[in-house]
């Protein structure tokens, strides 16, 4: 971990993701460790589009259907991340 507690950590876009993201990849820079940070904060960056996308209205949660991976692996919210992770995230393949 670097001097100032930060995370650099690499995010792919697949699917959906990428189309409404406009971009198949980012790095940011995250203070608190866990894949939920993440989330929120690309769900603030990425807009309604890429929050119905990722969320069930619903519910509040992540839908069911969305994968996302930490170093090759699904992981959930609670996952705590490392510097230098890369996550993935996927949308479904078949409708739901």
């Amino acid at each position: 971990m670097r001097m100032d507690n930060k995370l650099t950590i690499g995010v792919k876009y697949l699917g959906a993701f990428a189309d409404t993201v406009r971009s198949k990849e980012e790095t940011f820079e995250l203070a608190v460790p866990f894949l939920s940070s993440l989330v929120e904060h690309l769900l603030e960056r990425n807009g309604e589009k890429f929050r119905f996308l990722m969320m069930d209205p619903s519910t509040g949660e992540i839908r069911g259907g969305t994968t996302l991976l930490v170093n090759g692996q699904r992981r959930g919210p609670q996952h705590r991340l490392s510097d230098g992770d890369e996550v993935t995230l996927l949308t479904p393949i078949a409708g739901g």
